[in-house]
Formats: structure tokens, C-alpha cells, sequence
């Protein structure tokens, strides 16, 4: 047994370990610098179904006890999270050239799942496995991750970030952000246009294998934005980039992104050529770009945008007539 599993061994037995700031939220950022110990964990309890973590210059390790809202008589839940190794790119973007051309970091973390007197390893930046995406299941309504920093050579910048979301095992009604393959229903669209993170409509003008994120991405070129709403992420205070490369946007007019400027007092408003955003499908529903304009609807999830629904513009104009006419639209629905 090596010096690792002897120190986690000591960790789970005696939980005598050094605690550091804890928290109790959807987010959680902190620094390893606040802790006195390489060897001090710090407890961080998350009660939402999603968020995300970001951990600067990782010293000694988290324990993340997760407690997402269920209904009351289910017990046990579904965990996946991404670890992010490269900077994500904004939700809408205009250049498609340097969408992905960051560098890939090394995550400077281990994850291991907490078992039953043991741990068990979820992630490792060594362990020659490509894919960001890691799930794990609760046991008896219980599931946490140990998320241990790996040694450092010298004070030099660190952060361990990643998202994370939490479900239930089985769905009984009808969940946009885990929608399957098959095409939504005339009530499903519905509700997607109304709680959905982007309704645009849109050309889908290329598609791309992500073996990393086990889903297929697909481009689309936004011919009227209808809305979008803007992310909330863990703030990286250390992060002082002013991202001139993209556009930070927030949706004013259909197509029309608020880019803030250093050289006005006042809000300047830029419209971009082509507007584009990354929408994400999983793999196994083998989606690829397709003729024609869509309604695209989709949620964030795990920090990317997932589909949701996409029916044909005809198809989508025909419903919004109908549902308008009789009245009977949950929220007002455009095209």
C-alpha cells in the first residue's frame, strides 16, 4: 500500500484531518491557501442539482458531499461532472477559427469516489483516458467525491475546476435537460421554448465527433436569436482577462450582442455577421447537420449547451400559430 492510500485510509477512518472554509451552496470557489496543512480537508456541501467547483492553487483536498432537492420518496441520484481543462469558450461567438484552440491544461487533481471503506478513483490526469465527463451513483441517497491536489513544484498558478450535475435514477416526467434521441412532442417544444437557456433559430452548419465529452457538437449559425440567457459560473477572482477574442454579451434585440468597452462611459452594442453558438447531442443519437432552418432549443449543462428540441421552422411556425390562437401557450411563443 502506497503513501497515498495509507493517508486516504487515515482520512476516511478518523476524519481527523485539518477542515478548512467549508460551503453550502450551488458554487463553490476557494483557495488552497487558506489551509495551514497538506494534508487539511476542507468539507464543501452542495445542495443543488448542478454547479460548479473551482478550486485555486488545490493544497490538501475537498471532501464534496453532495445533496441535491429530490422528491420525497426517491433516494438515490445519479452524479456526473466535467473537469475542465481548457478555458471554455462563451456561449455565443463569432469566430469560428479560435473556438478551440486553447491549450489543454493539466488538471491538477485527483477525484476518487467515496465507497464503503474505501475510495474509489473517478478521474486522474495520468490515467490516459480522454474523456472531461465522469458519472458515479449515490448509495442509500449518500454520494461524495474526495478531490485530493497533486504535488506542486513551486507557487505557481493552479486551478481545479469543474462542473457538476446531480439527478435522479429514474424520471417520471419529462426533463428537458436529459431529453433522449427521439423528436419532442407538440407539449414538449412547448415547454423547452419556455424554460430552455437559448431559443434561436438557426442553420446547423457543421458537426464534430467530442470523444471528450462523449456528444457530438454541432455548430449553428444563428439567423434570429429570440433569447439567451447569461451563464453563472464560479468567478475565478485570479481571472483577469478581458476576453477581447469573444463576445460578452448579453441578448438586447434578435442578433444583437452588448460588447463593454475600456474607452466609453456608456454601453456601445456591436451586431456580429454571423453569430454562432456550440449546441451539444449526444453520441449515440448519431445527429449531424442537416438542410433547412430550425427552431434550436437547449439548456446548459455541465457548461455547454444541450439539445433540447429542434423541429423544423415550418413545423415550429404552425404550432406557435395554433398555440397562440387558442390560448392555451404556457408563455408567449415566438418564431
Amino acid at each position: 500500500m502506497g503513501p497515498a492510500a495509507v493517508f486516504w485510509t487515515l482520512v476516511l477512518g478518523l476524519c481527523a484531518a485539518e477542515a478548512g472554509t467549508m460551503g453550502d451552496q450551488c458554487d463553490w470557489t476557494g483557495s488552497g491557501l487558506t489551509s495551514s496543512s497538506e494534508r487539511g480537508v476542507t468539507p464543501v456541501y452542495l445542495r443543488c442539482r448542478e454547479g460548479g467547483v473551482a478550486w485555486r492553487y488545490p493544497r490538501g483536498a475537498l471532501r464534496l458531499l453532495f445533496k441535491p432537492p429530490l422528491p420525497a420518496d426517491v433516494q438515490d441520484f445519479r452524479v456526473c461532472i466535467r473537469v475542465i481543462r481548457r478555458p471554455d469558450p462563451p456561449d455565443l461567438f463569432h469566430t469560428l477559427q479560435i473556438n478551440d484552440t486553447e491549450v489543454m491544461e493539466r488538471f491538477p487533481a485527483r477525484i476518487f469516489v467515496e465507497g464503503t471503506h474505501r475510495l474509489i478513483p473517478l478521474y486522474a490526469p495520468d490515467d490516459d483516458d480522454e474523456r472531461e465527463l465522469r458519472c458515479f451513483r449515490s448509495r442509500r441517497g449518500r454520494a461524495a467525491l474526495y478531490v485530493e491536489a497533486e504535488p506542486e513544484n513551486g507557487l505557481h498558478r493552479r486551478v481545479a475546476t469543474f462542473k457538476y450535475e446531480a439527478r435522479p435514477l429514474v424520471r417520471r416526467h419529462y426533463d428537458p435537460t436529459t431529453a433522449d434521441c427521439r423528436p419532442c412532442s407538440e407539449a414538449e417544444m412547448e415547454l423547452a421554448f419556455c424554460t430552455s437557456d437559448l431559443v434561436s433559430r438557426g442553420l446547423f452548419v457543421g458537426a464534430e465527433q467530442r470523444a471528450d465529452l462523449d456528444s457530438t457538437q454541432l455548430t449553428l449559425k444563428l439567423t434570429k436569436l429570440i433569447r439567451a440567457t447569461a451563464a453563472s459560473e464560479p468567478r475565478d477572482e485570479l481571472d483577469d482577462s478581458d476576453g477581447d477574442e469573444y463576445f460578452r454579451y448579453e441578448v438586447a434585440n434578435e442578433n444583437t450582442v452588448e460588447r463593454p468597452t475600456h474607452r466609453s462611459h456608456g454601453k456601445r452594442r456591436r451586431k456580429t455577421r454571423s453569430l454562432h453558438a456550440h449546441i451539444h447531442v449526444s453520441s449515440v443519437c448519431e445527429a449531424a447537420a442537416g438542410a433547412g432552418e430550425f427552431l434550436v432549443m437547449a439548456r446548459r449543462r455541465l457548461g455547454r449547451y444541450s439539445l433540447v428540441c429542434s423541429p423544423r421552422i415550418e413545423d415550429w411556425v404552425q404550432l406557435v400559430e395554433k398555440r397562440n390562437k387558442d390560448g392555451t401557450a404556457h408563455c408567449k411563443l415566438r418564431h
